[in-house]
């Protein structure tokens, strides 16, 4: 199995050794270097859980395979319910998450089958095998050749797809299978009608899915119909063989439309997590033709607009792939949950109500796109920040506070801290919504009242469980699970709503809360240099080994947890750590062990957490960042070069873990374009490009980032100016990239002084 994964891995791509003769030109056309297999594969730990189907930005449809093979449908392999090393397809179905570290959705199937028997109902009787070499991946479609010939294309909108089965001219059969889900969810209800007349099925399903049946699931309302007429139809439930009707009910739902020979068989589907009326009206909006090839240049035409805001010169082929795909990644989630005319619904609500000047998301993994999802958004998808930050209030004011992981129509509650503070207030702080006062309002009362009052508030804490003995201690105490991770996540959320209260002249509340944003620092144990639990007394029990994957930290340990608090109070750490370079020395130490062991493991290491620096995993991301905010931005830029080249390639294994809703690969996009963001705040850490160029345009507004002779062995920064005007410290603010037509880096070769505060 290795042997077929490295061949196949060849076959995908690869460095392209470019770097020595002149550099390839501006990228033409971003799509052409999206590869949607990239973070599909990797093992254990290192699974990218990349979602590989068709899809539209941000779109609610996520249509693609879900498959078995050498690990079965083991979950830590299937959170997207897709895994490159798989060579069997269950179904095709509608929704998923990408990247999540988590399962949920896989439901409403459609297989197509040549020999359809009534007896065989289930996803292991209609399951086909497929090979790799008759797989293609693009932005908004996906397509595939199953071992018996039968030829699949699949393209989605934000709430509707398009099926293409070719059955070669032979007769064949959709199985629609409404109990399909992956592992961990049910379907608890659901029922289908069969309208021959019309060639439509109607139906809906209840899922309670892996972190959805935390609020009860949600249903899913869908509208479908063929293009061809039934030669004959089926349908089933409760276990009972296939039989003739038009109607089921209850659990294990399902039905089997045959059709004849002839042209391929073509199927569309709209879906709704609102009602069966809007399911109807989104597929008559978004499919009003029977026309695949103009619904895929759409989709197409769609990501490319998404897209092209960034076009780079020079790099590698390799590069280039992994920038847009990463990109591209961003895009995947959150998800669209209102319907088309912007009628959304939530868990408690009585009635649907209506986005009025957004679109209303969902599918927000927080924890971990605070870090540099949102504020990619900020700066160069203005537009996905606005829906972002609206929509995370409004699941706020209905879900009982500011969510940690809304999914579908409710919050699944997983993870820690208020990480939606950091992802509305980057979007305020940088000036967005300035103009709608009645929404910032809204915003602050909601943030500041789960953060600050002595009481629970009428709205609800959402991701401040802990805070009011934190407020009390200043730190969340070791009797509470995950206190030091408790903490620092507060901490960095207190840093952000401090912005976002001076940036609307709350400047009392301001300072109250800067100062709760260093609370952090009671947890550094001088006597082991780093954060620990500490007790509520002050005193800091237990043993202690910086290695330990403990309760104390949530997936992490002392090692990786230690650098996160800098982000935004490097100044505390180094002032705990004895100065700025003691602290410089320890994170030199900190990825001197994390190369050593990258380079002496077993290979098999990369499948299981990583001791030292842990890219597949969010606490520590930052951490290359945090040497040029000590002053020493020449080991930012060589240790941020070391994660580029070692830890992403454009190969299926090309994501060092879990893209947690393009999180890593948001990582990749700032690191190559040589910034990185500080969450919550107007600020970037300058670091060093990998392209010689990139032609940014955001909203009209051109800036040109250039870095001519970029390369690995050119990988250091000799000067820095903006608009002709040196820059000396490497940081730069959010004004600066919106208003800035040029920003000039000269390479070296050889680290330099460049920006550095010794």
């Amino acid at each position: 199995m290795l042997a077929l994964l490295l061949g196949a891995a060849v076959a995908c791509g690869g460095d392209d050794g470019a770097g020595d003769g002149p550099p390839l030109p501006e990228v033409t056309d971003p799509l052409a270097h999206v590869d949607p297999t990239i973070g599909t594969g990797g093992l254990g730990f290192a699974y990218g859980s990349s979602f590989v189907g068709a899809a539209a930005p941000h779109g609610l449809v996520k249509l693609g395979p879900d498959t078995r093979g050498p690990f079965g449908t083991i979950n830590f392999q299937h959170y997207s319910g897709y895994w490159y090393g798989d060579d069997i397809i269950q179904a095709f179905t509608h929704l998923h998450l990408h990247g999540a570290g988590a399962t949920d959705y896989g439901i409403l199937a459609v297989m197509p089958t040549r020999a359809f028997d009534p007896t065989k109902t289930s996803v292991v009787d209609y399951e086909a095998r497929f090979a790799k070499a008759d797989e293609r991946a693009r932005a908004g479609s996906y397509a595939v050749t199953l071992a018996d010939g039968t030829a699949v294309e699949l393209v989605a909108t934000a709430r509707g797809a398009h099926h293409v089965y070719d059955f070669g001219g032979a007769a064949g059969t959709l199985v629609l299978d409404l109990d399909k889900t992956l592992s961990g969810g049910t379907v608890t209800d659901a029922e289908l009608h069969l309208d021959a007349a019309t060639q439509t099925v109607r139906g809906r399903l209840h899922h309670d899915g892996g972190m959805s049946d935390g609020f009860g699931g949600y249903d899913l309302f869908f509208v479908a119909r063929t293009r061809q007429p039934w030669q004959a139809s089926v349908v089933w439930s409760g276990g009972a063989p296939a039989s003739a009707g038009t109607d089921a009910t209850g659990t294990g739902v399902g039905a089997a439309l045959t059709i004849a020979g002839g042209a391929p068989v073509e199927l569309q589907v709209g879906v709704s997590l609102v009602s069966l009326a809007g399911a109807e009206a989104n597929l008559a909006a978004e499919l009003p033709a029977w026309d695949a090839a103009a619904t895929r240049a759409a989709v197409e035409q769609a990501w490319r607009e998404r897209l092209e805001v960034v076009k780079v010169t020079g790099g590698t082929v390799a590069e280039r792939r992994t920038f847009y795909t990463s990109f591209y990644h961003a895009f995947l989630m959150p998800t669209i949950i209102g319907d088309a005319d912007g009628a959304f619904r939530l868990v408690g609500m009585a009635a649907p109500e209506v986005a009025s000047g957004y679109t209303q998301l969902s599918d927000f993994s927080l924890w971990d796109t605070y870090r540099t999802v949102h504020p990619l958004y900020s700066w160069l998808s203005p537009a996905s920040a606005h829906d972002s930050a609206y929509s995370l209030v409004r699941l706020g004011e209905g879900l009982g506070g500011c969510p940690r992981w809304p999914i579908a129509i409710g919050e699944a509650g997983t993870m820690l801290g208020a990480s939606c503070d950091i992802a509305v207030a980057d979007h305020l702080v940088k000036g967005h919504a300035r103009g709608d006062a009645a929404f910032e309002q809204r915003a602050w009362t909601l943030l500041r009242e789960a953060a600050m009052s002595p009481t629970v508030p009428p709205l609800g804490r959402g991701g401040r469980s802990h805070v009011e003995v934190y407020m009390q201690l200043g730190y969340v105490p070791a009797s509470i699970g995950r206190s030091v991770s408790h903490t620092t996540e507060y901490a960095h959320d207190d840093f952000a709503l401090a912005n976002l209260a001076a940036a609307l002249g709350h400047d009392a509340d301001a300072a109250t809360l800067r100062g709760r944003a260093h609370g952090w620092r009671a947890l550094y144990d001088p006597a082991v240099g780093f954060l620990r639990a500490r007790a509520a007394d002050g005193t800091f029990p237990g043993a202690f080994d910086p290695l330990e994957l403990s309760e104390d930290y949530a997936e992490a340990n002392a090692w990786h947890s230690l650098w996160m608090a800098g982000a935004h109070d490097v100044a505390g750490m180094a002032e705990l750590m004895g100065g700025r370079d003691a602290l410089v020395g320890k994170l030199k130490m900190f990825f001197t062990e994390a190369r050593r062991d990258w380079e002496t493991a077993d290979p098999s290491a990369a499948n299981f957490p990583r001791p030292y620096y842990w890219h597949g995993n969010e606490p520590d991301i930052n951490a290359a960042f945090l040497f040029a905010q000590a002053g020493r931005p020449d080991l930012t830029q060589e240790w941020a070069r070391w994660i580029i080249d070692n830890l992403y390639s454009d190969l299926p294994e090309g994501v060092a873990g879990n893209d947690d809703g393009g999180t890593l690969g948001s990582w990749y996009v700032f690191a190559s374009l040589g910034l990185y963001p500080v969450p919550g705040s107007d600020r970037y850490v300058v670091s060093a490009p990998i392209f010689e160029q990139a032609r940014v345009v955001v909203d009209g507004h051109e800036l040109v980032i250039a870095a001519p002779g970029a390369s690995p062995r050119r990988r250091f920064v000799r000067a820095v100016s903006v608009d002709g005007v040196p820059l000396t410290a490497p940081e730069l603010t959010h004004a600066q990239l919106r208003t800035a037509a040029r920003i000039d880096f000269e390479m070296s070769d050889a680290p330099t002084s460049w920006g550095r505060a010794d």
